[in-house]
Parts: C-alpha cells; structure tokens; sequence
C-alpha cells in the first residue's frame, strides 16, 4: 500500500473515532432492580457486579435542571426501574416502594 494512501486511511479513521460522541451504556431495568434491593437490605448485597447499576441510578438517572432536581429524579428512577416486569408486582411492591423511600430522592 502506498504511504500516502495509508496516512489518508489512517487520518480518516482517526477523525471517525474522535467525533463519535460518547455515550453511557445503559443498564438493564431487573438488574438496577435487583442491586438497588440488594443495597437496601432484600438479598445479597450485589458485590462487584453492582458497581455500573448503582453508578447509573446516580449519574444517568440523575436529573439537573441546572441544579440536581429530586421530584424529577425520583420520576425517571422510578419510570426506569418499573420497565423491569417483575419489579412492580404485588410480591415485589414492597422492596420496590422501600427503594424508591430510601434512594429514590430526599424531599
């Protein structure tokens, strides 16, 4: 391959990689679930693999408008967390309200 065409190819690659905006990976609504209730005292702790869930709940599901805003965060957990099928049924309701009470945001 000619050196020019390797620069360019190299150069347009470059560019690619650096003006794709990045973004948070999202985490699965049951596995937010089930570490938030881990945390809050329903079952195992979470351990290590908890760590992103629990990062996500607070930074991406963190709502500022320009200063962090709980009734707007508490919403968005909440809405986010119910996506989950079995985080909302009448054996789940419990530790799904006791998460939302101790996590979900401070009045």
């Amino acid at each position: 391959m000619k050196p020019r065409i390797l620069l360019a190819s190299l150069v347009l690659s470059a560019t690619g990689l650096m003006s794709t905006p990045a973004r948070a990976q999202s985490v699965d609504p049951c596995t937010l679930y089930l570490c938030m209730a881990g945390i809050s005292g329903f079952g195992a702790s979470g351990g290590p693999g908890c760590v992103s869930a629990i990062a996500y709940w607070h930074t991406a599901l963190a709502v500022y408008s320009p200063y962090f805003n709980p009734p707007a965060s508490a919403a968005l957990r909440k809405g986010y967390m119910a996506a989950c099928p079995g985080a909302t049924t009448t054996t789940n309701a419990a530790v799904f309200a006791a998460i939302m009470a101790t996590w979900g945001w401070a009045p």
